[in-house]
């Protein structure tokens, strides 16, 4: 269901030229919550009136700025949301944004102090209004029960959205009968239950080659091939200058903090088969490729292969696919194939998809253009994702997110599924909490944490779906 929705929301994102733009925030905004809130079924409540509520509800609380958002005040007030206010009444300028709608749900800033109030309760009483908590809450807000805490869970997650700073809709991809889901975290997925493709005859050659596509019109490099052995392995120290080509898509920027902290350009001239292994260095083998895909996705697998033939002597079948979607000069991801010839894949046997990502960052994968997603990078005055210690005075989100989702399922704490989220939560605030702490480099972490915040959508895009299926509030607007 979520690959549909993702589908679904592709055709938007696609208009959108520049990848971090107020749209493609929303989009990507949307998509989360409503994963979070539905699972797997969120297709099925795409179009539903109250869904569309709450998220305009909550894009003029969280998003909300420089005079932007009448339409969406105007549908709540056509949906009867009680004292709908004035524009001009929440409107703030967007350079207070983060200060304003990135910290705790009670905080209030000094700067934007009057305007979070109104942004507050109307996102309140819109909750109310699907969800009929009291006429009580219809009128006034509440700052107690559970009509204030889904809509703290609602910021939150907005939040959340924020850290991950990634619309997955642009990195799911289909090609040749694969249908790859978007990027979660992890830099590679298995596919074909992670075996690989080769034929038959090819599993018994022994005979040592290197198999280059020629580049298409566009400049692209195709499929790789090789059965790599001792025997056509480069010598040390014999790579090739590689400053002068410039593959498909290659348009560089530095991100420092966010990519590495020494060398923080985004992209490397990525061998398909790596010199290592018998790569040449040249265009036919080279495309545009992020630090990220280089170091995570790839080159874990091609040492794997490098350590295994210096120590058997052994033959390794290696083949490596660009996925290049429609016209795109930037490659989605690349497909990794190898096989390990003389003990019939004993030693080597995988074929899985790298994703050709760079958390943090967007990329225009039709011309490579490229900029920060992450709104959160470096930002003050923020609540953090995880801190060392973290306690009422001194508050993450994890911890805030908690304290709302123990009121929202008051009843239901005693269940399993219950009690297994909030452990599964616990192992990723005991990790993201050591990160946050630890003397990695501050590239190092970001990384680090953001693999914690995409295992952290997951535990609550599991659980809460089943949780809020229990709950009469719930099941009576959206019949679960």
């Amino acid at each position: 269901m979520i690959k549909r929705l993702s589908a679904l929301l592709l055709a938007v994102v696609l208009l959108i030229s520049l990848p971090c733009t107020a749209t493609a925030c929303n989009e990507q905004c949307n998509t989360y919550v409503t994963q979070i809130l539905f699972g797997d079924s969120a297709l099925n409540y795409a179009s539903d009136d109250s869904v569309k509520m709450l998220l305009d509800a909550l894009y003029l609380c969280s998003e909300q700025s420089d005079g932007l958002g009448q339409d969406k005040l105007d549908f709540l007030k056509s949906k009867k949301v009680n004292k709908i206010p004035s524009l001009s009444s929440l409107n703030i300028k967007s350079n207070y944004l983060l200060e304003c709608s990135h910290n705790s749900w009670e905080s209030e800033s000094a700067t934007t102090k009057k305007a979070q109030s109104v942004r507050k309760k109307l996102l309140q009483r819109t909750v109310n209004k699907v969800f009929d908590f009291g006429l009580f809450n219809n009128w006034f807000g509440s700052n107690s029960g559970k009509c204030n805490s889904f809509a703290a869970l609602l910021y939150y997650l907005h939040i959340l959205s924020d850290y991950i700073a990634d619309n997955p809709v642009n990195t799911e991809v289909a090609f040749e009968g694969f249908t790859v889901s978007a990027y979660a975290g992890q830099p590679f997925v298995l596919l074909n239950g992670n075996r690989p493709l080769f034929t038959a005859e090819e599993k018994k050659s022994t005979d040592g080659f290197t198999s280059f596509s020629p580049l298409d019109s566009q400049g692209r490099c195709g499929v790789a091939f090789a059965n790599i052995c001792i025997d056509i392995m480069p010598p040390p120290d014999s790579r090739q200058a590689l400053g002068s080509i410039k593959p498909s898509g290659w348009k560089q920027n530095n991100y420092p903090g966010i990519v590495n902290s020494e060398l923080p350009y985004l992209y490397n001239r990525c061998h398909l088969i790596a010199h290592q292994l018998a790569g040449i260095d040249d265009e036919i083998n080279l495309i545009t490729g992020t630090n990220y895909l280089n170091a995570k996705g790839m080159k874990p697998f091609e040492d794997k292969v490098a350590k295994y033939i210096r120590e058997t002597g052994n033959h390794v079948l290696y083949r490596v696919t660009p996925v290049f979607i429609g016209e795109n000069n930037v490659a989605s991801g690349v497909q990794l194939e190898g096989y390990s010839v003389e003990d019939a894949g004993e030693g080597i046997c995988f074929n899985v998809y790298c994703y050709n990502v760079q958390p943090g960052i967007s990329l225009n994968y039709a011309n490579g253009s490229n900029s920060i997603s992450d709104s959160t990078f470096e930002a003050e005055n923020i609540i953090p994702f995880a801190v060392m210690n973290a306690d009422d005075g001194n508050p993450d989100l994890i911890l805030e997110l908690n304290r709302h989702l123990a009121i929202i399922f008051e009843n239901q704490k005693n269940t399993n599924t219950y009690i297994a989220m909030l452990n599964k939560i616990d192992s990723i605030a005991s990790e993201s909490r050591m990160i946050a702490g630890n003397k990695n480099t501050p590239t190092q972490n970001y990384i680090m944490l953001k693999e914690q915040q995409y295992k952290y959508f997951n535990v609550l895009k599991c659980y809460i779906p089943l949780l809020l299926a229990k709950e009469d509030f719930f099941k009576a607007t959206f019949s679960v």
